[in-house]
């Protein structure tokens, strides 16, 4: 088969040597390089990276080629293909084509998804042996069928890639902060207290940027996040939706019923009722929503059953506050007057997203198995976490801490309280370091 490989060569400066970097499209705007944790590449197998768009993925994947080349591994070896420009037939060919020339490659497959059987070409590839990374920023579908690959050396390969998370956004804004990590269930903070008004600066920060690497970088140099950034994350979750196959119009008003609840609990009925489509359908679109790395459904817990308790009302919290001010900014609000009057609300779906993401594993430790919440008549806990068939509490007291008597323990998260089971929610959050399978 004949194919136009000169169609890669823009996609791939390397080829010609050094400085490079300076033609790369990714590489070349970066005035400033945010830190990501390094992931190994295993030869002849395949990683997959998957999460929500603007994450910094395609970024991510150019500063595992510059290290490949460090590495002395042949530029000529090395390919990246940006897939909503190509068919899955041109790919195939064009990696077929370099391997007669080249020999065995490392394939970096950016936005797999966008590919008509993408799964058969990962399959192929890793029938074949040949070294690959995807990303994929559609992760309903690689979430459906990245399970149909087994055997295919992906196992210990797949990672979510989610936006920065408050302690990876502090060390960027200053490095000089102390190394300190502790588990959800047991923050020491002794080490990092006296930090305190420094970082509680810099979360308020994080909170209007979201971890989304371009509005730290905007923020860093101009100290405000440009309007054209929440329009792009309105945009880039919409596109999730239609390229579902789902209705745009049913997924807006979904999220706008979703940003009404302010954190609220709710179940699937009234939800159907308020946008006008059935239960099954609300379901359906909130799965896909979570999929999609853009919000998490919590389940409340049946402590005595130790299981969720699927009939009871359910709390939806936004992945990244970033996502909620977009909302907030389509629906005609000031951001940073938004932020400030709802600073709790977006500290509580800070709180559950980070502690998720400490946890959480693709296919070991999904979400669902491990984290939900718990309310009875008198009480509610924002988030309980089951390990080792035992449950802890974390609540959010960012006003006065006033403390209930649950069945599990609990920690509360304060704006400046410090105390045998209270801690500054800056503080606990600059703690938890990411799972070991999230970037």
């Amino acid at each position: 088969m004949t194919v136009k490989i000169v169609k890669l060569v823009r996609h791939n400066p390397w080829w010609r040597g050094e400085g490079w970097e300076r033609e790369d499209p990714n590489l070349s705007r970066a005035k400033e390089v945010i830190p990501r944790k390094e992931i190994g590449i295993r030869e002849g197998s395949i990683t997959l990276l998957r999460g929500i768009r603007r994450a910094g993925k395609s970024f991510y994947i150019k500063t595992l080629v510059k290290r490949l080349i460090s590495e002395d591994i042949p530029a000529q070896r090395i390919v990246y293909i940006p897939c909503d420009r190509f068919t899955r037939r041109e790919v195939k060919g064009f990696i077929d084509e370099l391997r007669l020339r080249h020999g065995e490659l490392y394939v970096f497959l950016d936005e797999i998804t966008y590919l008509d059987g993408w799964r058969l070409l990962l399959k192929e590839l890793g029938e074949e042996g040949i070294t690959t990374v995807a990303t994929g920023s559609n992760p309903v579908e690689l979430e459906k069928k990245a399970e149909l690959l087994p055997g295919r050396g992906i196992e210990g390969n797949e990672y979510y890639f989610d936006p920065l998370n408050f302690r990876e956004f502090a060390r960027f804004m200053n490095p000089k902060l102390p190394d300190v990590s502790f588990r959800y269930s047991e923050p020491d903070v002794d080490g990092i207290f006296p930090w305190y008004e420094e970082l509680e600066g810099l979360f308020y920060s994080y909170l209007l940027t979201g971890g989304f690497p371009e509005a730290i970088l905007e923020f860093k140099r101009s100290r405000t996040v440009k309007e054209e950034r929440y329009e792009e994350i309105i945009r880039l979750v919409l596109g999730e939706i239609a390229k579902s196959g789902k209705s745009e119009e049913i997924a807006r008003e979904l999220l706008e019923a979703i940003f009404r609840l302010r954190g609220n609990r709710v179940d699937y009925v009234t939800l159907a009722g308020e946008i006008g489509v059935s239960h099954p359908t609300v379901r359906e679109y909130l799965s896909t929503l979570e999929s999609a790395r853009v919000i998490y459904t919590l389940e409340a817990w049946d402590i005595t059953k130790k299981r969720h308790a699927h009939r009871k009302e359910k709390k939806i919290v936004f992945q990244s506050p970033l996502i909620a001010t977009a909302l907030a900014v389509y629906l005609g609000e000031n951001p940073v007057e938004f932020v400030e009057a709802n600073v709790e609300w977006l500290v509580e779906n800070t709180v559950a997203s980070h502690a998720i993401w400490h946890i959480e594993e693709p296919i070991l430790r999904e979400k669902h198995a491990f984290a939900g919440f718990y309310y009875d008549r008198n009480k509610e806990c924002d988030l309980v976490i089951k390990e080792h068939g035992k449950f802890f509490g974390i609540e959010v007291k960012y006003g006065k801490v006033k403390r209930k008597t649950y069945s599990f323990p609990v920690i509360y998260l304060s704006k400046d309280e410090l105390g045998k089971d209270t801690v500054p929610v800056s503080l606990y959050l600059y703690g938890l370091e990411k799972s070991r399978r999230s970037i």
